[in-house]
Order: C-alpha cells, then structure tokens, then sequence
C-alpha cells in the first residue's frame, strides 16, 4: 500500500497548532538522531521531513555558521512554524523547501541526512532513489521513529496503528520494521531499540 501524500498534508493540517506539543515525548531519540551524525564544523546537513523544525537547533549548533541546513517538507502549516524557528533563531544558512522527498532538489550535496519519524518516505524508493542521488557517497545518515513491537505485543501495536493514524498513510508496510529498504543503501548499519518503551528506533549508517 502506497503512502497517501494528499491525505498527510490534510491530517497535518489539522494538527500542524498542536504538533509540537503532541511529539514532545519523541524530543529526546531526536536529539539522539541528530547527535549520531556526529556533524562537524561547516557540513551541510539534509533534514527530510523536517517538519516543524524541532531539530534545526541542535543541527546548526553543531556545525556553526560556515555550515548549511537544507530542509523540507511537504506540510505547509508545518513549515510557516519552521520558518518561525528560523526567524526566532537569526539563522542566516538554513534552505527551508517545500516540496515531497520525491521532487526535492537539494541546492547542494549534504554530508549528512537525518530521517526523523518519516515513515512514509522511509517506504517510498522513489523518495529514496531522489534523495540518495543528491548525497554525497560517504554521507552518514541516522533515523529514527516508531515501529511495531514483536508479535507477542499485538495490543501495543493496536495502539501504534491508533495514534499514527494522523502521522503515517502507510502503517501497513514495513512498520514493524521501518528501516528495511534503506538499510539496503547504506553501509556499516547498525539498529537500536529504544527500551523503553520498546518502539522507537534509532538507526545509522553511511551511504553506499
């Protein structure tokens, strides 16, 4: 089953004012995404499905002003709150696109990409196909997000499938293992269950 873009926008939309609140218990496997690209002085970064921008900070901390951020999303209620995390910060070297990871044209060649709670992009390959194209070989790339539990933890799941109703089109592929086609790209791939409670992920690697 295909992921819906018509319908994310439309869920996003109706709760673009409340996103932030609603993710704040992801806030700290986020931060522990972006910490594993171990980002240095002056990269440029790639943040797919940046969403509201909760982790352009922690990004441009890392790597300073001579640095880039290039970011996108498809949302654009998500991304008016972006772009006033921009202007609050005074960030001068931050790309804020609108677009779908299957259209989007980095401006330049990251040395970094994070995938943070983009289910649907994690099982597009067309998405995939466009993005790692733009990469630089040798890119690291860390991801991070929900993912089903084991069988023996069907009620869990029944709650996973209720509350990404809104997040994810596309929970019937690969949610029980999210990172099954990029992992396929990327070298030295290594997955970490997050317990508890035992269904966020983070993964990392580095492009082929």
């Amino acid at each position: 089953m295909p992921s819906d873009p018509g319908k994310s926008v439309s869920d996003y939309r109706e709760i673009a004012a409340r996103y932030d609140h609603a993710t704040r218990w992801i806030n700290d496997v986020r931060l522990e995404a972006v910490a594993a690209l171990r980002l240095r002085k002056g990269e440029t970064v790639l943040d797919v499905g940046c969403g509201s921008g909760f982790s352009f900070a922690p990004i441009l901390e890392a790597v300073g002003p001579a640095g880039k951020l290039i970011a996108f999303d498809h949302s654009p209620e998500l991304l008016r709150i972006a772009e006033g995390r921009i202007a609050d910060g005074g960030w001068m070297n931050v790309a804020l696109l609108e677009s779908t990871a299957e259209a989007v044209r980095p401006n330049a060649r990251p040395s970094a990409m994070l995938f943070s709670y983009v289910h649907d992009v994690l099982q597009s390959e067309a998405a995939l196909d466009n993005l790692f194209a733009h990469t630089a070989p040798g890119a690291r790339v860390a991801i991070c997000g929900t993912k089903l539990w084991p069988w023996w933890g069907a009620p869990v799941n029944v709650y996973l499938y209720a509350t990404h109703r809104n997040y994810i089109t596309n929970r019937r592929e690969n949610f029980g293992r999210p990172w099954a086609k990029i992992e396929k790209r990327l070298r030295n791939f290594k997955v970490k269950v997050k317990w508890p409670p035992g269904w966020r992920y983070l993964a990392t690697g580095t492009v082929r």
